[in-house]
């Protein structure tokens, strides 16, 4: 049993110790079985969330409405959340209710594919009710149940068997795909928020060809911003070459790339990216769109993750450039932010003994590029006869 299920073990064994079930589930166990990274455990029993707190003496209350207690042990935050059955789903997201059970089975009956509904106890041994290790070894997305009551419950699961597809490079069950295929118009009814979170995972995922192909398929770019009739911009997408799994600035770089909107901040927002991950993806399409070399004050500008970020996207559509060789000459520039400029604001204001206004921002802006190019040092005294000279 890898470690972070070992260093989880005592709150299990609290829980049993009280008379209760308890058992790691979902993702974690799924990819302790794949040998994939497992980077954190979810925890479920047939303690009620009231009954769990009596037995941790540090809990937060994260989502005790649905029956998630997190505890806190050793330092480290467990999600432990009640064996539930849930009631009909009135917006095609969440249930109307929530009833808590003492069934394992009738928990994991409620999740969405049978590789995510297997449960492992303390000593490793599994419990499998639907099978979802054979589904593994088949490398198959198989919804648990009804395929189509289960994407009626929740739509983002539409979205997530195709990111499944592209991370675990395995295939979809028959019914599972056709229920998809017929259930396709409910991501109408899910937030782009949620969309967006799979969106990268797919993006990331080693298999996306094959999602993608799925996705023209099926219809589903209709439902994503800013993509519908945009067949080809997906298959360029899927096609690009990432040297490595690409970050979260890549990903939004590489839709941009593969898209190219009229306007690319009309375009990201639609997605509700955060106006940084905008800015910063505007910025790198920008740069690689006009084809200029680098230059020293560029190079300052676009820092060195803006840097590696241009130089990835330039990658993507076959420039292929010495980005460490670029990186020294960043590294080079007599400053990397304005704040190691010597002078500020103030000293500008009491050298010309003058109140602040446009004339402050565009001299300080001067100066800033006059010492990146290297065209004045930037110490005090030489800035100082700079400005007497001007």
């Amino acid at each position: 049993m890898d470690l972070i299920f070992e260093q989880a073990l005592p709150v299990l064994e609290t829980l049993e110790q009280a008379g209760y079930e308890a058992y790691f589930v979902g993702g974690a166990v799924r990819d302790y079985l794949l040998k994939r990274d497992v980077n954190d455990v979810d925890i479920a029993t047939s303690a009620f969330p009231s009954e769990v707190k009596q037995l941790f003496r540090k809990t937060y209350d994260t989502g005790i409405q649905h029956g998630t207690v997190t505890v806190r042990q050793e330092g480290e935050l467990y999600e432990v959340t009640t064996f539930r059955t849930e009631g009909k789903y009135v917006d095609f997201r969440r249930p109307s209710e929530v009833h808590f059970v003492r069934s394992l089975e009738e928990d994991l009956l409620r999740r969405d594919f049978t590789m995510n509904a297997i449960a492992m106890d303390k000593t490793g041994k599994l419990h499998d009710p639907f099978l979802g290790e054979t589904a593994i070894w088949r490398r198959e997305i198989k919804a648990v149940g009804e395929a189509k009551h289960r994407f009626r419950e929740d739509a983002l699961r539409i979205m997530r068997a195709v990111r499944f597809l592209s991370q675990l490079e395995f295939t979809l069950e028959e019914k599972t795909r056709q229920a998809l295929n017929e259930e396709v118009d409910l991501l109408a009814h899910t937030a782009v928020e949620r969309i967006r979170v799979e969106w990268v995972k797919l993006v990331q995922g080693k298999g996306r060809i094959k999602a993608f192909e799925l996705i023209t398929e099926i219809g589903m770019e209709r439902y994503l911003p800013g993509l519908l009739g945009q067949k080809e911009a997906l298959k360029r997408l899927a096609h690009f070459r990432f040297s490595e799994i690409p970050s979260e600035d890549l990903v939004w770089l590489s839709l941009v790339l593969a898209r190219q909107p009229d306007s690319v901040r009309a375009f990201l927002r639609a997605w509700k990216l955060s106006n940084q991950q905008v800015k910063r993806t505007e910025q790198a399409y920008t740069w690689i769109q006009t084809g200029k070399p680098w230059t020293k004050y560029s190079l300052y500008q676009a820092g060195a993750e803006g840097i590696r970020l241009v130089e990835a996207g330039k990658a993507l559509i076959g420039e292929v450039n010495d980005v460490e060789s670029i990186l020294v000459s960043y590294e080079a520039l007599p400053i990397h932010a304005s704040s190691e400029i010597v002078i500020d604001g103030r000293f500008l204001m009491a050298f010309y003994e003058k109140a602040g206004g446009p004339w402050l921002r565009e001299l300080l802006t001067e100066i800033e590029e006059k010492i990146v190019l290297g065209e004045l040092p930037n110490e005090e005294e030489a800035i100082r006869r700079w400005l007497l000279d001007d």
